[in-house]
């Protein structure tokens, strides 16, 4: 039988809200002796330890159910694939599958688990649909903060020989409807948002753009790539969004899905992977501005070193990237050093 740590939780939370309301009173009774205060203070306090600790529970089920799902989906694909010609676990590239191969760009740091979910799940899934394809995963290895944009520009600069067309990918998010395409076609007439605003499980705004988009790659080109100006989590994508409209591309999304928001599997776990979603200096002003100076041409990194991955049949490619900081255009690449206070020597007198 479950626990029902939602329900413990909740309780708790009323528990909390009570004591708190009584220490008040207390506090203002000034009839109330001071240690039955201190001994309120050390039940809420034990309360909230509580609550923290069964919202932790809560959020690791959550994540385990969803690991679960697409693990048995994997498995299901695979058994699919064994009575479907051209399906399975043939390899990324065979040629049979046509002339246009997908580059499937993963901008990366420090999501282990997710990408050893993402790489035989998707591997499996783009077979089933004849793709070939090639997985080129960017791992930020610097220690300035999150640059998705770049690491998609770099990805892209180094699958743009081998591959026709690509798809700007999150690793924590996986197509769960099997109507969903990845096929050539999608892209022929402009870019395919595929995690379309009425799919996605977190975001819905209509110029929304993240997440999964596809596209060629000469049209990425054309758009000269993203930005490289958006260090920490989000808005890249939007300035992303304004490059496609002045340059009038009709932006497609999947048709006829019946799923909503359940679509995709969403495998972020925001407890273990909390976004960096701080804005320094003005930072926030410039999110929202058309970047005219940035993009693919002059994306600045240094790669380290690569490596071959294979995770049950899926082969990718790891690029183990620095990426360089123009500190006079974006001083928020990192965090701004702490002010260290001064403390004042016991007994010396202020000036």
């Amino acid at each position: 039988m479950a626990i029902p740590y939602r329900f413990i939780s909740k309780v708790l939370m009323v528990l909390l809200v009570g004591a708190s309301l009584t220490m008040i009173y207390l506090a203002i009774d000034a009839s109330c002796d001071c240690s039955v205060i201190d001994e309120m203070s050390r039940k809420i306090r034990f309360l909230k330890s509580q609550v923290l600790d069964l919202e932790q529970k809560i959020s690791d089920a959550k994540f385990a159910q969803k690991k679960d799902e697409v693990k048995e989906r994997v498995k299901d694909s695979a058994e699919q694939g064994e009575n479907k010609e051209g399906n399975g676990d043939e390899g990324e590239d065979n040629l049979s599958w046509g002339p246009h191969k997908l580059a499937i760009i993963v901008p990366y740091r420090e999501r282990f688990e997710e990408l050893m979910e993402f790489l035989p799940y998707m591997h499996k899934y783009l077979n089933m649909q004849s793709i070939r394809h090639q997985f080129i995963i960017v791992n930020q290895i610097d220690s300035h903060r999150f640059n998705r944009a770049s690491l998609i520009n770099i990805g892209f600069l180094h699958s743009k020989e081998d591959c026709d067309y690509i798809v700007l990918h999150d690793v924590d998010l996986l197509p769960k409807n099997t109507k969903i395409s990845y096929t050539f076609p999608m892209v022929e007439e402009g870019p395919h948002h595929v995690s379309a605003p009425d799919l996605h499980p977190k975001y819905h705004y209509k110029t929304f753009v993240g997440g999964i988009l596809m596209m060629k790659s000469d049209t990425f080109q054309k758009l000269n790539g993203l930005s490289n100006l958006f260090w920490g989590w989000g808005r890249e994508d939007d300035e992303l969004y304004l490059r496609m409209q002045e340059l009038n591309l009709k932006i497609s999304r999947p048709e006829g899905i019946t799923t909503g928001y359940d679509t995709f599997y969403h495998i972020h776990d925001r407890e273990k992977r909390k976004r960096d979603m701080t804005r320094y200096g003005n930072q926030h002003k410039e999110s929202f501005k058309r970047d005219r100076l940035t993009g693919l041409d002059t994306v600045e990194y240094e790669l380290r070193s690569s490596q071959k991955l294979s995770v049950d049949g899926a082969t990718a490619t790891i690029l183990h990237v620095e990426l360089d900081c123009n500190k006079d255009l974006t001083p928020w690449c990192d965090p701004p050093a702490p002010v260290k206070v001064m403390k004042q020597k016991q007994g010396a007198k202020k000036p």
